[in-house]
């Protein structure tokens, strides 16, 4: 039996790829894919694997216990088949720490080591889907935003969470600690048909499985600024909830500034720039068959032409908290 631990990263077609294999795990099995659910410890059944990626950061958000985690991982052990291939599915193991180090990548190892001990398995493979820099730092700077009451603007945000973008240091971390790491590239494969790469990596052929839209739209900049201009306030978990639930529904509506990024396009080449020798490791390392560079150039997309995003003004705010909540 041999297990890929998919750890993402965010925003790189994850939800796909989960609610996919969910919908489908018996015709997927048949195949010689399992993609277990937590069903097989009496647990109600989840798209993907977060709540197990949870437990073993010991993070409140989950709906496990570490038990629980360590009671999942002995059933997939116990339920592989000779021969299969099982399919773990879990982006927050990209970002999840074990608290107590000071430091972020000792807490980062601590984490991935504990992940590894839970699981009991040898025959791991990692497997990672990253996408460029840019494109994954504004689709998780919303995802925070809106799902969270967090309030920083986009500049801070590149500060705190450079150490996600460092693709090399963190793949390099699980093969420390699990051996082999594979890597898929965000880009190529939405060129591809996500759900058929993802698949085809696997070595199983799903293009005449069922598949449903996936519906996990980023929201539009205009309404991450309102977002996190409300997360600023002493509003509580409930009624931010209800707020980026508003702003779903409002974004459908269309209507809102276009054309804007959240920084200068010069300043996101700069940001670029700073990971280009690391995502030349990355290649070399993780993907040597790939030819350079591994991301396709800012130049190249339509979004290095964005205007500087200059904020929102009392008279927007206003207007849109009307719109919104009134």
């Amino acid at each position: 039996m041999t297990l890929y631990l998919h750890i993402g990263s965010h925003k790189t077609g994850t939800t796909a790829v989960q609610r996919f294999a969910a919908s489908n795990r018996a015709a997927l099995r048949a195949r010689g894919l399992w993609y277990p659910s937590y069903e097989e410890i009496g647990r109600s059944e989840h798209y993907g694997h977060h709540h197990f990626a949870h437990a073993v950061a010991d993070a409140p958000r989950g709906r496990f216990t570490f038990d629980d985690a360590e009671r999942f991982a002995d059933a997939v052990r116990r339920g592989g088949r000779k021969g299969e291939t099982v399919l773990l599915s879990a982006e927050p193991i990209y970002r999840h720490v074990l608290k107590g180090p000071a430091d972020y990548w000792a807490q980062r190892e601590a984490y991935i080591a504990r992940l590894k001990a839970v699981i009991g398995i040898d025959d791991v493979v990692v497997l990672a889907t990253l996408r460029r820099q840019d494109g994954f730092a504004r689709s998780l700077y919303q995802e925070k935003i809106k799902s969270r009451k967090y309030s920083a603007r986009f500049r801070q945000f590149l500060v705190e969470q450079r150490s996600e973008f460092d693709y090399h240091r963190q793949l390099s971390m699980f093969r420390t600690a699990f051996g082999a790491v594979d890597l898929l590239v965000y880009e190529d494969m939405k060129t591809q048909g996500l759900v058929d790469a993802f698949f085809a990596h696997l070595g199983v052929d799903v293009s005449d499985l069922p598949r449903t839209p996936v519906e996990n739209r980023s929201l539009p900049l205009e309404l991450v600024e309102y977002k996190r201009l409300f997360n600023a306030t002493k509003a509580g978990k409930g009624k931010l909830a209800n707020v980026a639930d508003r702003l779903d529904q409002r974004a459908a509506k269309g209507g809102l500034l276009d054309g804007v990024d959240w920084i200068s396009r010069a300043d996101m080449e700069a940001f670029c720039q700073s990971f280009a020798a690391d995502n030349e490791m990355l290649r070399r390392d993780f993907a040597s068959d790939h030819p350079a560079p591994l991301f396709p150039s800012l130049e190249a997309s339509p979004i290095a032409e964005l205007a500087e995003y200059e904020g929102m003004s009392v008279h927007r705010f206003a207007e849109l908290t009307a719109e919104i909540l009134l």
